[in-house]
């Protein structure tokens, strides 16, 4: 081995010796659980049971939607003060040093508290300790719990007011780790010039990893709807990798503003072919991919300010084909109108 390959082999090795490694959790809740085909609730004032595997949690006040589209839960009401609950119903035979709880979002003037409390049996009657959340923000929100011991109960507690409207918090998983393993933040974070194409921000969507952060993705307008624009004075359209439209498990972005994150002025201000860079949070609404609501433009053609609000309809104006050839409106594929590219149908 000559010398450049030994000192690169010895680099390598360095390297890999110092790389941390996330720690896996004991039990995780996640939703929908699997036992959904019996707890579907419709109201922020019941109680249900949660099952992964042969354990289970007992769930108060949480909203499910009855799993019509939810992968997560919501508490808060806005006719009464509320306290909802998670809480283990079944014993966790392992030493707990830690329990993570992902908090997608968050109305934190509408909360009093988030807490953790440990017991040494299931009706909580006798707690060991409590441990306080310092702050109400969406993201990971960690408990350190204080003397781990085999053999006890966990329950999370949202101390709610009453609102103006539902669901103040939203969360969509619980973790357990056992002492002596420390939660590890997944850091999805980037930039807009290393953007996700959309079949990698779906990969990180079924992950379940790190989508308290807001990203950027890129892709090309595949459908609009401006349904919505009247009203809000936003937009809904999907993107995909190539521009065409994708009829199952679409992404979409849904409710989006304009750049700068300011409403838009014109309903056609996204169109069907439009290269396009996106920032918000991941999420999924049933079978549909999404940038939630709250996203909005970051570049649309390669630029980032200055667009025209109303841009002319393309479909009207003289077609070309990718080799440059003029094409006429029954032309079926990737076409060029304008200098902008969109794919006609």
């Amino acid at each position: 081995m000559n010398k450049i390959l030994r000192l690169t082999f010895v680099a390598l090795l360095a390297l890999v010796s110092n790389m941390g490694f996330a720690d896996e959790a004991y039990k995780t809740l996640t939703f929908p659980d699997e036992n959904k085909a019996n707890n579907a609730r419709g109201s922020y004032t019941e109680t249900w049971k949660a099952t992964i595997g042969d354990f289970s949690w007992t769930i108060a006040n949480f909203n499910n939607n009855s799993w019509k589209n939810w992968n997560f839960i919501k508490c808060g009401s806005k006719k009464n003060v509320s306290v909802a609950s998670i809480a283990t119903s079944s014993v966790m035979d392992k030493a707990i040093g830690f329990v993570l709880v992902t908090i997608d979002n968050i109305t934190a003037e509408s909360v009093n508290s988030i807490s953790l409390q440990v017991a040494s049996d299931s009706a909580f009657s006798d707690v060991k300790e409590t441990v306080k959340a310092d702050k109400l923000e969406k993201g990971d929100m960690q408990f350190k719990v204080n003397a781990p011991a085999e053999n006890l109960y966990y329950k999370l507690v949202f101390d709610c007011k009453k609102g103006s409207g539902n669901g103040f918090v939203q969360v969509s998983k619980v973790e357990y780790y056992e002492q002596g393993k420390t939660p590890t933040k997944v850091d999805i974070s980037n930039t807009p010039e290393t953007a996700y194409t959309v079949a990698k921000a779906k990969e990180l969507i079924d992950a379940k990893e790190g989508l308290t952060t807001s990203v950027y993705v890129k892709g090309i307008v595949s459908k609009v709807d401006a349904s919505g624009f009247d009203q809000y004075k936003n937009l809904n359209f999907n993107i995909s990798n190539d521009g065409k439209e994708e009829t199952e498990n679409p992404f979409e972005v849904y409710a989006c503003n304009d750049l700068g994150n300011k409403e838009f002025t014109s309903a056609d201000a996204v169109q069907v072919g439009d290269e396009v860079i996106v920032y918000g949070n991941l999420t999924k609404y049933g079978s549909t991919y999404e940038l939630g609501k709250g996203c909005y433009l970051y570049s649309i053609n390669g630029k980032t300010t200055g667009i025209s609000s109303v841009k002319a309809s393309q479909k009207s104006s003289v077609l070309y084909n990718l080799s440059g050839q003029r094409v006429n409106g029954s032309y079926k594929g990737v076409v060029i109108s304008n200098g902008k590219k969109f794919v006609n149908k």
